[in-house]
């Protein structure tokens, strides 16, 4: 084979590379679903993508996922609607319901195989362990190709979502940091908010705004904190999730002065919605941590502008209408959709209104993640890379239809909101899984995706 071809396939289209915001007009050429080269001049292919005047961006990687939070979803649904919001790849957390996390190699080899039977994009996979017994699954589990470690400084389930004590954090942080994989945790002080919400409900304030009024910002930025300060003495990367309050990525950036390795995310939902939208649209917006103030939020943007923030992601935890729609907003369950629409809202808010460059765009979404979790082969467009693409339209508009998004659960906090650009199409390994508004991809054509950190 020859940089002219024949290829297996040949993408014409204005490509999006890294460490540019001006894309160009180029040629890239796919075999055996990986990325053969990128030219400036034409190439031949056995199938041609004629992407005109779209840009062709690498796919998006959402690197906090619940697949199995609900019954109603699964690995076969999420991944669909993955592939319909130009989703590549996604990293998907251990806590599955019902009660059986992913804690043991033998039950990260049993989700490794339901994969290869049930994903239409790729999937990296988060694992746990428990608050107490031995911790010797740790190493076999990184063994499998396990993204990273998950836990939690507050309890959601006594089995599935256990809270970890402070000292089996500490010994736990030292094992995995042998492994060199990231660890990450949910970072909320369970005293400050298991008391704040008993004063909430005994005083008789339990309207949509009371959830976020009852989780305070105190309570992240000191788990943050506290978490920090153990990654400190372990030495174990600490990746930090869902960060909602700019005090959160300072203590990162501090820490990394201090020679702490830590990395930080926060989610979509906290740089587009604020704790209005939880008076305006009631439990379908209940989130954890929840949704904060507008000042929060801004400052959230500037520091994604500054660098301190490392990648976006979208924390999809869809719950169907009935689980949402409560007269007290502390029973309603917490978590909403988002992997079909991490990608196209961020390029929305980001891109197409000049907070940020499509070179920051794709650190975000795309290469930091890759990164991150170590999946050599993703996030770029670059040869040798595996040739997970998108064709956007960045000029596009439209309006999210919570009914005609591809989720089972079929309600969005985002219906209704006007978005600029448009996936087109998705490609994973040099194959459509969607086009023209239908995902066309199968079960089965995903795959795991196993770190390459040691």
């Amino acid at each position: 084979m020859t940089d002219s071809g024949p290829f297996d396939l040949v993408v014409h289209g204005l490509l999006a590379l890294e460490g540019e915001n001006n894309t160009h007009e180029g040629w890239m050429g796919v075999a055996d679903g990986r990325i053969a080269t990128i030219s400036r001049t034409p190439l031949h292919g056995k199938e041609t993508v004629e992407a005109a005047d779209r840009l062709v961006l690498p796919g998006f990687i959402d690197a906090h996922v619940h697949c199995r939070s609900s019954e109603e979803e699964g690995i076969e649904a999420t991944t669909h609607a993955a592939a319909a919001g130009g989703t590549t790849t996604l990293i998907d957390m251990p806590f599955d319901r019902p009660a059986r996390p992913v804690n043991s190699a033998e039950r990260l080899q049993q989700k490794i195989d339901d994969i290869a039977r049930e994903a239409i994009v790729n999937v990296g996979l988060y694992v746990t362990f428990s608050p107490s017994g031995s911790l010797d699954e740790i190493p076999a589990m990184a063994r499998l190709g396990a993204a990273g470690y998950k836990a939690s400084t507050i309890e959601v389930d006594p089995v599935r979502f256990p809270r970890i004590p402070d000292g089996r954090f500490v010994e736990a942080f030292s094992e995995i940091a042998k492994t060199g994989k990231p660890v990450a945790a949910h970072q909320e002080n369970q005293e400050i908010i298991y008391s704040e919400a008993n004063r909430f409900r005994a005083e008789g304030r339990t309207k949509p705004l009371d959830h976020a009024l009852s989780r305070p910002p105190v309570a992240e930025a000191e788990a943050a904190g506290r978490l920090l300060e153990f990654a400190y003495w372990t030495g174990v990367h600490l990746h930090m999730v869902h960060g909602t309050i700019g005090r959160t990525f300072d203590l990162i950036r501090w820490n990394g002065t201090q020679g702490v390795h830590a990395t930080g995310e926060t989610c979509i939902q906290y740089l587009l919605l604020n704790q209005n939208t939880l008076t305006e649209k009631g439990g379908i917006a209940k989130c954890n941590p929840p949704l904060r103030s507008q000042a929060e939020v801004e400052g959230l943007w500037d520091r994604l502008q500054s660098g301190h923030i490392d990648i976006v992601t979208s924390d999809h935890s869809p719950y169907p209408l009935f689980r949402k729609d409560t007269p007290n907003i502390f029973d309603a369950w917490a978590g909403f959709p988002g992997a079909e629409t991490l990608g196209v809202l961020l390029f929305s808010a980001g891109v197409a209104e000049n907070r940020i460059g499509l070179a920051r765009f794709l650190e975000l979404v795309c290469s930091g993640p890759a990164d991150i979790f170590g999946f050599e082969h993703k996030g770029r467009l670059k040869e040798g890379a595996d040739a997970d693409f998108v064709i956007f339209d960045p000029q596009a508009q439209w309006i999210v239809d919570e009914g005609r998004l591809h989720y089972k659960v079929g309600v969005s906090p985002y219906s209704g909101r006007t978005v600029t650009g448009k996936v087109l199409s998705t490609w994973v390994g040099g194959q459509c899984v969607f086009r023209e508004d239908l995902v066309i991809g199968t079960p089965g054509m995903g795959r795991f995706i196993p770190s390459s950190k040691t």
